[in-house]
């Protein structure tokens, strides 16, 4: 009986493991990208998930600092693969986007990047 129980849950720990990985909708990209330097500062954030989410949460910081800074929040709770969120006029310095979102399946992914906009 054990045996068989081990057989079972080999056979199926890697279906559910590919199935779990399936669900969930990672950030395939953005733009600036994660350590990317700029130059002019850019005028919008471009998030790019790999199926279509909600963001729920988005905070941009100086990095330096760690003063939050103020975004227009249309941008919320919209599903869709590609976000741009439109920036208000930064300066020269290191920044960092942390954010959280919900995957179609209704789970909550979240993550970090950072970007350094040059003079």
């Amino acid at each position: 009986m054990n045996r068989f129980i081990l057989i079972l849950c080999l056979f199926i720990s890697p279906q559910l493991v590919s199935l779990s990985a399936q669900a969930h909708s990672p950030l395939l990209s953005s733009s600036p990208a994660d350590g990317e330097q700029v130059s002019p500062a850019p005028a919008s954030l471009k998030m790019e998930f790999k199926s279509a989410a909600r963001l729920v949460k988005l905070a941009l910081m100086q990095d330096s600092t760690s003063t939050s800074i103020n975004l227009d929040g249309t941008f919320a709770m919209q599903e869709s693969l590609e976000h741009s969120i439109p920036l208000p006029v930064l300066d020269a310095g290191a920044y960092k986007v942390k954010w959280r979102a919900m995957g179609e399946d209704g789970h909550v992914i979240k993550g970090e990047f950072g970007f350094t906009i040059s003079e």
